[in-house]
């Protein structure tokens, strides 16, 4: 079994993934596990297939939301020196979006407010932008804090806003390539050849929206990162919102647009008391937010240590990295435009297809190796000793890595790996069942055939954002 041999490695290629994307302000839903788990397992699968990856959280950092919020943040008397800014929390600044609302319901007249202080913020006053800054920091340092817990990283968070420079020239553009015109005041592109509702590009106000920003940050990244695909992972309600993008550029003439792909991917549901599913809240309460689902996931999974393993070292650490795994291995198994059943009881167990499971066989083969106590080389093994039928089983699946992986990448779809992933903890837990390892005459053929395994389920569960933990 060669497990090392590369796969049709696409040398020179470059990736975009833009995943996550949140706005700032506001805390990270649970339903934004989706876009960033698939997202990150997508960039640890193009990148094992010799792509270059570049990561990006197009953040949601511009727009008259802000106004809404300094005006809030102004009217409750906040403090606005630069200390008191640095401890500013995000979960302050949800709770001043939830005022604002409640608030202007009774003072409509609030929301011209907002509009005119954002007018402001966008021609660059000074002590809004402060503020603007302030309310970026905050949200980015909790983002940052979850990132962490979920093993995730990006290289770039460019928000919209930094976009606003970019906008004019490509109203321009559209303008010189004829492709710009006025219906009820707005500005828009027409695509009725395409049967697409026309492209809102500005509003009669003369504010721009999210296709004009998209339009905008997408003749950036090929000028600047000259990619060969990029994938924007947005859920299936942004649908028609990529196709009149995709669509515009293309008729500004890019070729590159074709290579623009839109990776959608369904809800999460939960069972409400009578039983049906739908999307909200989980059951506890307010664990709508995903901070208190990955606090949740980890204090269950504490309470099982405690219980089995209670002298197990950094406990706490390794519940957090089971409790995450369950939750993000009970999103990717499934294929991405299927509704996710959530369910506490399903997804944190250690049977059956879940994070757990996988992460328990990637405990066993290594409980093998740390009692052999060494390793085995390629010229050690008698592969007579590896002709059983548990024992080929084992070798065949882990044999089919690099065409998983591209099959993956075909799909853009991460079930496919988790699905594999299933595979391997299934016929490794079948061989080590049925096959005594240590103590038996063929124990080096075995222990090597262990060792293989081991170095693969460990490959496929970091790029499905599993933690492969060695003890638990």
């Amino acid at each position: 079994v060669n497990i090392f041999k590369d796969i049709a490695h696409q040398q020179n290629k470059t990736v975009i993934i833009d995943y996550s994307s949140p706005n700032i302000g506001k805390e990270l839903a649970f339903h934004h596990i989706r876009s960033t788990m698939i997202g990150h397992a997508l960039s640890c699968i193009y990148q094992a297939a010799g792509y270059k990856v570049i990561r990006i959280n197009h953040l949601g950092d511009w727009g008259t939301q802000f106004g809404k919020l300094i005006v809030m943040y102004l009217r409750a008397e906040l403090p606005t020196d630069v200390e008191s800014l640095a401890k500013l929390t995000v979960k302050e600044l949800n709770l001043l979006y939830t005022q604002f609302s409640k608030a202007a319901q009774k003072k409509p007249e609030m929301e011209d407010e907002a509009r005119e202080v954002f007018a402001k913020l966008e021609a660059g006053d000074e002590f809004y932008r402060s503020l603007w800054e302030a309310f970026k920091e905050a949200t980015l340092k909790e983002l940052r804090r979850i990132y962490k817990q979920l093993g995730v990283d990006f290289d770039y968070y460019t928000g919209e806003s930094f976009f606003e420079d970019l906008i004019p020239p490509v109203i321009d553009e559209l303008k010189a390539k004829n492709l710009l015109e006025v219906s009820q005041e707005r500005e828009v592109v027409m695509l009725e050849d395409l049967d697409l509702p026309p492209c809102l590009i500005r509003k009669s106000d003369g504010s721009t929206l999210y296709a004009t920003r998209d339009l905008a940050a997408a003749i950036y990244r090929q000028k600047e990162y000259a990619f060969d695909r990029c994938l924007y992972v947005v859920d299936q309600g942004q649908a028609l919102h990529f196709k009149q993008v995709f669509a515009v550029l293309n008729k500004m003439g890019y070729a590159w647009s074709k290579n623009m792909v839109h990776i959608p991917f369904g809800l999460i549901l939960h069972q409400n008391e009578d039983g049906k599913w739908e999307k909200g809240k989980t059951r506890t309460g307010s664990a709508s937010l995903l901070r208190d689902v990955i606090a949740a996931a980890q204090e269950k999974i504490l309470e099982q240590i405690q219980e089995k393993n209670p002298d197990l070292p950094d406990a706490e650490h390794v519940a957090m990295q089971i409790g995450v795994s369950a939750l993000t291995f009970n999103d990717l198994k499934n294929r991405r435009l299927m509704d996710v059943k959530f369910d506490w009881d399903s997804a944190l167990s250690f049977e059956g297809a879940t994070g757990p499971y996988l992460q328990n066989a990637h405990v066993r083969l290594c409980s093998i190796q740390r009692r052999a106590g060494y390793q085995v080389e390629l010229s050690q093994v008698d592969w007579f000793h590896l002709t059983d039928d548990y024992s080929m089983e084992l070798v065949r699946i882990i044999d089919r890595k690099s065409t998983r992986i591209s099959q993956a990448v075909e799909h853009d779809e991460p079930a496919l790996l988790a699905q594999y992933a299933l595979e391997i903890a299934e016929a490794a837990h079948r061989f080590v069942h049925h096959n005594r390892v240590l103590g038996s005459a063929e124990e080096k053929s075995r222990l090597f055939l262990v060792q293989c395994t081991q170095i693969v389920l460990k490959d496929v569960l970091t790029m499905l954002g599993v933690y492969p933990i060695e003890a638990m």
